[in-house]
């Protein structure tokens, strides 16, 4: 949060912060600051723990998950403060998550957890009213959904496909293409022939090598010290 706090200072935006610091009697005054019609600030810094309850955000119609919990269900609270009484506009949730990296095993965690509430807790519909039938056609539409959402979840979206799920209209498509097409250029002046982020082919060959060639690298090392022939740094692990 402080890095992202660092960035919108930078940027001169308007924003609030509330996180485990934040006193009792100012919880209210930042809500009512951030609520306020006409207000100038439009971000709103939350821990989702501290942030997750007793709090309304009607006037929010965007949330942005930067760190996913472990626990699911405290995600969902934290995107309900902007699904409160009041709220007019369409609410979109965003969540940023890092290809291969720990932040999909918390995800695939937290994913594991919510699955298994539907199929257990939901599915079972201990209402005392629900019979067999409608039990099993309900699991069986669980299950059903798994399997769809896996193969949607394993697509890494594109430029194309993360414009369309934040643009609110056609207008807002069209802008966002025009950004994507200012970054590229930018991005090839600042560095021509690279992409943004490292790709495997800049990695040096002993970090994408099995670990027999490893092995023989290190062999080879230690044979060319023995021997007194020219030496160089082996790469460490």
């Amino acid at each position: 949060m402080t890095i992202i706090e660092d960035y919108l200072s930078w940027r001169q935006f308007g924003y609030l912060r509330l996180d485990g610091t934040t006193k009792a009697e100012d919880r209210g005054e930042l809500l009512r600051k951030f609520n306020a019609k006409g207000s100038d600030i439009f971000v709103f810094l939350l821990s989702t723990r501290a942030g997750g309850l007793g709090l309304n955000l009607q006037t929010a119609d965007t949330v942005v998950i930067f760190d996913s919990d472990w626990n699911p269900h405290q995600d969902l609270q934290a995107q309900d403060r902007a699904h409160r009484i009041g709220q007019r506009n369409e609410v979109r949730v965003l969540r940023l998550m890092t290809v291969n990296s720990v932040e999909e095993r918390i995800l695939a965690a937290a994913r594991y957890k919510l699955n298994m509430d539907e199929k257990v807790i939901q599915a079972g519909m201990f209402d005392q009213k629900s019979t067999g039938s409608e039990r099993q056609q309900f699991l069986q539409t669980i299950l059903h959904q798994d399997d769809n959402e896996e193969e949607e979840e394993n697509e890494v979206p594109d430029d194309e496909m993360i414009n369309m799920m934040i643009a609110r209209s056609e207008e807002e498509v069209e802008i966002f293409k025009r950004m994507d097409v200012d970054r590229k250029k930018e991005d090839d002046e600042i560095h021509p022939g690279r992409e943004r982020l490292i790709d495997e082919s800049e990695l040096p060959d002993w970090l994408t090598k099995d670990d027999e060639e490893v092995e023989r690298f290190h062999y080879q090392y230690d044979e060319d010290t023995i021997l007194g022939k020219p030496l160089f740094r082996p790469p460490r692990f």
